[in-house]
């Protein structure tokens, strides 16, 4: 008897468990605006100018206000830009195509340097995911499907560690670290995920009531900001953290 009800009490935790990493709520937009930059397929927010840094396709890179106003842009026509973070240091983008990291001043959006991380998988179904993780003091690269696979880069952008993310979505076209959880964001199940930074499972899971969502940051008042490519919207929700 003693036996059963320690599986009881332990079927019980795992159950609790998996409820809560498969709990879905669905968000509803506080505003939306809209911006002149083509296709914008990727998204990052950066707190020391209160501007976004939005990578576009057929290698565009852009610097918008945060009313999405165009302050800024390079164009590298080879190149296919589907992701955009950035440090104290560079604005990176992440081209596709060329299985590639370009950086670029901050300031200046000049590029000086780009180094090329080798993947083997689809032309279309490349890198289209790209932050830094503080938990790790890992650089994280991410494919969008078939398969979705997670490369953690040490700070030479050397890969280090490889994940197969495929069952946690159809896809996945953006990342980012906020508030020590990664959070990513699936363009065709229209859902953001907020993941163990460790251990990479899903913790708890959105549901995003808007057409493509391509990229996805947080603002300096911790507002979820997504932005669609189809639409050219920058979507504004409250931060899903808080109840």
């Amino acid at each position: 008897m003693r036996y059963t009800s320690k599986l009881f009490a332990l079927g019980f935790v795992l159950l609790t468990v998996i409820c809560h990493a498969q709990k879905t709520t669905k968000l509803k937009p506080t505003k939306w605006i809209s911006t002149k930059v083509p296709e914008p397929s990727d998204i990052f927010y950066n707190s020391k100018s209160d501007t976004f840094y939005i990578a576009s396709d057929d290698g565009y890179l852009f610097e918008t206000s945060a009313e999405g106003d165009i302050l800024n842009k390079v164009t590298v026509k080879t190149s296919d830009y589907e992701a955009v973070y950035a440090d104290d240091n560079f604005v990176y983008a992440i081209d596709e195509t060329h299985r590639a990291i370009h950086f670029y001043d901050p300031k200046t959006l000049i590029r000086s340097r780009i180094v090329t991380v080798p993947y083997q998988g689809g032309r279309n179904s490349g890198y289209e995911a790209f932050t830094f993780n503080k938990s790790k003091n890992s650089f994280i690269l991410i494919t969008e499907k078939n398969p979705i696979t997670l490369f953690e880069l040490d700070t030479d952008f050397n890969v280090k560690n490889q994940f197969d993310l495929s069952k946690i979505a159809r896809d996945i076209s953006s990342v980012t670290f906020h508030n020590d959880f990664l959070y990513l964001l699936s363009d065709e199940d229209r859902s953001v995920l907020k993941l163990n930074p460790t251990t990479y499972e899903v913790l708890e899971k959105w549901v995003l009531p808007v057409i493509n969502p391509e990229g996805l940051t947080f603002d300096k008042d911790g507002n979820l900001v997504v932005s669609c490519d189809d639409l050219q919207r920058i979507y504004y929700f409250n931060n899903p953290e808080k109840k």
